[in-house]
């Protein structure tokens, strides 16, 4: 266990767009990266409405432009064609492919702008001034490009607008480098708060309404959330302090360095007592659900023992099934009550952490004041 394995969100974002980025990770954007500049997704659909508008109504007042407008039309059907197909896993993959692909995406958009427009030409007739046809085909492109970039399941805009409410497994180094938690403390950190949460979520999963998280599971989330952002932070300094290390030029600046050091040695060694108490609870349930999974293969084997007796009566050989029934019948009790007892001791620990984690200053809390 040396790096964290999956994105870790904000748990204040909607649950809708988190099962959406959740689903559709390879899509986030990493924290190394720039942030989105401008324009922005919502910018760009507003742009393009008030574009298709404006051409639109250039279509109803000057009839010398159809072609021109036809023309540009066209040209933006044949960039979406590209643009669908140069998506990641499509047939295209480099810009010589895209270049071969245009020979027949031009002439489709082509041709299906010219037949919309027949269309449209003999539902709208020529009551009105212009072109009619060719200004609805406008508004329509606008209209309908405009709702596919703003719908709810958008997920390179909610990636992009969300950038820095949630933190991917590359932001603590590359998870392929397989770094230990000598080279990367923080990502070892991280990734047993991590483990913590998923096993937590196994054991509501698995134990049922014998185990109740509906208290703990969301504090988890927020402190997962929280030390996600102090780790980060952490890992910056400590890399950064490396460096300066590395550079130093004399024994001088290296004894300047060492109060910046001790604090990077303290503030890690708070983050991982904090992580050692949340994955003290982890364990805890843990080792419920595998006394609940060793309940029910006892449980499994004991339904079976009728069969394997009945199978040494017909082998001529010289059978106990009363006693083999009972040893399978103690062995699922036995199971059933460790099971039970670590549940409820997993229970408890959830009590008493949820209440700790409750009664903890806020970290912009300031405590109380001192009296006058």
């Amino acid at each position: 266990m040396s790096h964290p394995s999956r994105p870790t969100f904000d748990p204040a974002l909607p649950d809708s767009v988190i099962e959406r980025l959740r689903a559709h990770s390879d899509r986030l954007i990493p924290a190394s990266q720039p942030p989105p500049g401008h324009p922005t997704w919502r910018e760009s659909a507003l742009a393009l409405l008030l574009g298709t508008t404006s051409a639109g109504v250039l279509a109803l007042l000057v009839e010398s432009l159809a072609v021109p407008l036809m023309v540009l039309l066209s040209l933006g059907g044949t960039l979406l064609l590209l643009g669908l197909i140069s998506r990641r896993g499509s047939v295209s993959d480099d810009w010589p492919d895209l270049i071969m692909h245009a020979f027949w995406a031009l002439p489709t958009s082509i041709a299906g702008v010219l037949g919309a427009h027949w269309v449209l030409s003999g539902v709208l007739g020529s009551g009105l001034p212009g072109d009619p046809a060719l200004a609805a085909l406008f508004l329509t492109t606008g209209a309908a490009g405009g709702a596919a970039i703003m719908r709810p399941g958008m997920t390179a805009r909610l990636a992009a607008e969300h950038h820095g409410r949630y933190v991917l497994p590359e932001d603590f180094g590359r998870p392929s480098a397989f770094a230990g938690r000598r080279e990367e403390p923080e990502a070892h950190l991280f990734t047993r708060l991590q483990q913590t949460t998923d096993r937590v979520e196994e054991g509501r999963r698995v134990l049922g309404g014998s185990f109740d998280a509906s208290r703990t599971l969301p504090l988890l989330r927020e402190e997962e959330w929280r030390l996600s952002q102090e780790l980060l932070r952490l890992r910056s300094l400590r890399r950064e302090l490396l460096q300066r290390r590395k550079d130093a030029v004399s024994d001088q600046v290296t004894r300047a360095l060492e109060p910046q050091t001790e604090a990077v040695a303290r503030a890690h060694r708070a983050l991982a007592q904090r992580v050692d108490e949340l994955a003290a609870y982890g364990e805890r349930v843990h080792a419920a659900v595998i006394a609940h999974y060793e309940w029910e293969q006892c449980q499994e084997i004991a339904d079976r023992a009728a069969d394997y007796a009945d199978l040494a009566l017909t082998s001529g050989q010289d059978p106990s099934p009363t006693e083999e029934l009972d040893s399978s019948m103690l062995s699922v009790r036995a199971a059933h009550s460790v099971r039970e007892e670590l549940v409820r001791e997993a229970v408890q620990a959830g009590t008493f952490l949820s209440r700790a984690m409750d009664d903890a200053p806020s970290p912009e809390d300031p405590g109380p004041e001192d009296p006058a």
